[in-house]
């Protein structure tokens, strides 16, 4: 049985000053965007909300968990870059944006890849699909079901976001960014890419088309993501940037204009790369230790899971640091969840993360097994009312 032991502790404090919209929830500034988030890819902190938690249409933004759910498929060995696969007339009669593909071709994932994060081709999805899950509609059941897996508020009705039937919100889609980042950060190549060539069969010469995110090559360390836009959803945006250590993704829904989604992004960011600091938390925890029963030695080091905390730049009132902590009984796995490391702002929870065993604790001898279970039992003996 694992029972809590809370405690807090004050393990450090930082001079700064935090923002009242910080602490607060309250956008510091408006933008001109039905919805707008900021996030902080190293801690995982939303810096900035503007109808963050609204369903709104995404467009394209469809085609990053597209993309997201092939590269699953490559990772776990189902399929590889180099696959081909036969382009179906189903592919081929897409409309809106296209990589023009022409029944009958052959052309690899890694050609469809580029196709869809470049030049957004409705086309590539179907195609992708096809050859990936057998049917786009299966497909889409794939997409459905890594945003459940991933925890998402999502729902996804086709592979290219042409449907205006498709729902997410702008925090999930930033949330969903960085999952697919951090599992493939090399993904990132197909969307910095600034234009993409393909040559259909009946063509004498390539067709080059440009990738509609303006921020690649006019923003300092911009690097993707995907736009997107419907008439019913206006125009959106994800773009993500990566200057120093530091990378921030910027979510824009329902913009003006292209223009319009590039600006919100490049205030975001620009507000996020300015007015913040991230802070290491892992010296913060440093000798603190969880206490095994049963277990061949008694406790445990510890590490954050999230061990990164993102606070604003300045000078003013102090963070406090609390450390909750399980008493575990062994085994204890390394990775496990044995207690929460809270950062804490006037009252407020600024950020919360798990804490987790370092290593591995096997089960202890008969007699530390025997005598820890005593002592366990006349503990909840006591305990009871």
């Amino acid at each position: 049985m694992k029972s809590w032991q809370s405690y807090l502790i004050i393990l450090l404090v930082f001079a700064l000053a935090v923002p009242h919209a910080l602490a607060q929830g309250t956008p510091p500034f408006d933008v001109d965007a039905a919805a707008a988030v900021l996030l902080d890819y190293d801690s995982g902190q939303i810096l900035y909300s503007k109808n963050g938690n609204t369903e709104r249409i995404p467009a394209s933004l469809v085609k990053v968990m597209t993309m997201f759910v092939a590269l699953d498929q490559i990772s776990q060995g189902r399929a590889s870059l180099s696959d081909t696969t036969r382009v179906s007339e189903n592919a081929w009669r897409m409309t809106g944006s296209q990589m023009f593909l022409e029944v009958g071709e052959t052309v690899t994932l890694e050609q469809l890849l580029y196709g869809i994060a470049v030049v957004s081709g409705n086309d590539a999805c179907v195609a992708l699909a096809e050859a990936l899950a057998g049917s786009a509609d299966v497909y889409v059941q794939w997409m459905n079901t890594k945003a459940r897996e991933l925890g998402l508020n999502m729902t996804f009705v086709d592979v290219h976001g042409l449907s205006e039937d498709n729902r997410v919100t702008a925090t999930d889609m930033a949330l969903l960014a960085r999952a697919y980042i951090r599992a493939y950060p090399d993904a990132l190549k197909y969307h910095a890419e600034r234009s993409f060539s393909y040559q259909p069969r009946s063509q004498k010469q390539p067709i080059v088309q440009y990738n509609r995110n303006g921020l690649l090559g006019s923003f300092d360390g911009a690097d993707g993501l995907k736009t997107g836009h419907l008439s019913a959803a206006g125009y959106n945006l994800v773009a993500t940037a990566k200057q120093g250590e530091r990378r921030l993704i910027a979510v824009v829904l329902g913009g003006s204009s292209e223009r319009g989604r590039e600006a919100v992004a490049r205030e975001l960011l620009n507000y996020g790369f300015r007015s913040f600091d991230v802070v290491d938390t892992r010296k913060l925890t440093t000798g603190t230790t969880v206490k095994v029963f049963k277990g061949k030695q008694r406790s445990v080091g510890v590490v954050a899971q999230e061990p990164l905390v993102t606070i604003p730049q300045g000078t003013g009132t102090a963070l406090e640091v609390s450390v909750q902590l399980k008493n575990m009984s062994a085994p204890v796995s390394k990775g496990e969840n044995v207690g929460m490391l809270t950062i804490w702002y006037e009252g407020e929870v600024l950020k919360q993360t798990p804490l987790l065993a370092v290593e591995d604790v096997p089960v202890g001898g008969f007699w530390r097994v025997f005598w820890d279970s005593t002592v366990l039992f006349f503990r909840n003996l006591i305990r009871r009312p």
